[in-house]
């Protein structure tokens, strides 16, 4: 008969992030190794690509914690004088702002790129992740990964698949947020906000940096950009090259041009003129026919008026 597996229970100050799956056993087990650290000797770790935001989701995990204390320690490791935190950022600064002054911590001693791909790891399969996070989170791995492999250790597979592996995506989903980390600043907060689709920002991150931010400055003003529009604009820029005054141009001649109307009826609604043997050529020439009779009578009023 095969083992059970283990299941994992969540503290409750659990935050979204994989500590306590990360330091399940071994480390769990000894107590010992958890101390408790000042906070004000905590440093966010370098280019975190996680926000930590002042929400609703954050009074709850400060309720927690002022009701229960931290009951899962944060990771961290030593930097001088200081602790980085590699993981437990949003537990820390509830419990600042829960009035705490110390935290519960496991301290590993863990180099630049170990301490990033710890630090991804433990919070890529968040529940709620901008696509910017994970795609400033992705490219932080990847590097880091990169230069493990250069040091001579073989991961064996594609460094993609390995990171998509521990995120829960594929290798081809790594590449298209990899992607995104090329889209101008402006776009890739549209796309966080939904104001744009993830594959119109992945078209536009294919664009030169210059012609972004053009295209960019002009969308701040009111104009629309649209996946036809970013297929000529790339035209374009093949054939003849773009500047921020081409650019207006077509932007500009796009807004023009009058938009097409298009007018459904409902088959329903039409049963209520038409005999059910009635052909669609039959009633598209009864509904022209009565449709011209409209405009000649109308055209006369305005003449005779």
């Amino acid at each position: 008969m095969g083992k059970a597996k283990k299941e994992i229970v969540l503290n409750k100050d659990y935050d979204g992030s994989f500590d306590e799956i990360l330091l399940d056993g071994v480390e769990t087990a000894k107590k010992n190794e958890i101390q408790q650290i000042p906070i004000i000797k905590l440093m966010p770790f370098k280019d975190h690509p996680f926000k930590v935001l002042d929400d609703d989701k954050m009074e709850e995990l400060i309720e927690s914690i002022t009701d229960s204390g931290i009951l899962s320690p944060v990771v961290v490791r030593p930097k001088g004088e200081m602790y980085e935190l590699i993981s437990g950022h949003r537990r820390t600064h509830a419990a600042r702002r829960a009035g705490l002054t110390e935290i519960p911590a496991v301290v590993r001693n863990l180099n630049d790129d170990e301490a990033t791909v710890l630090m991804v790891d433990a919070n890529i399969q968040r529940e709620e992740i901008l696509p910017s996070e994970r795609a400033h989170s992705l490219k932080m791995k990847m590097d880091a990964l990169s230069r493990i492999r250069s040091t001579g250790n073989n991961l064996g597979k594609h460094a993609r698949e390995i990171i998509g592996e521990s995120a829960g995506i594929s290798g081809r989903q790594v590449q298209r947020y990899l992607s995104l980390n090329s889209l101008n600043q402006g776009f890739l907060d549209m796309v966080d906000k939904k104001r744009i689709q993830m594959a119109m920002g992945l078209d536009l991150a294919s664009m030169r940096k210059e012609v972004q931010q053009w295209i960019y400055e002009y969308v701040a003003m009111g104009a629309v950009i649209t996946p036809t529009l970013i297929t000529k604009l790339k035209e374009v820029d093949v054939s003849e090259g773009l500047d921020k005054e081409v650019i207006g141009i077509i932007l500009n001649e796009s807004a023009a041009k009058p938009k097409l109307r298009k007018i459904t009826i409902s088959e329903r609604k039409l049963n209520r003129y038409f005999p059910s043997e009635y052909t669609v050529s039959e009633m598209e020439g009864i509904i022209y026919s009565l449709l011209d009779k409209w405009k000649r009578e109308n055209e006369g009023i305005a003449e005779n008026g």
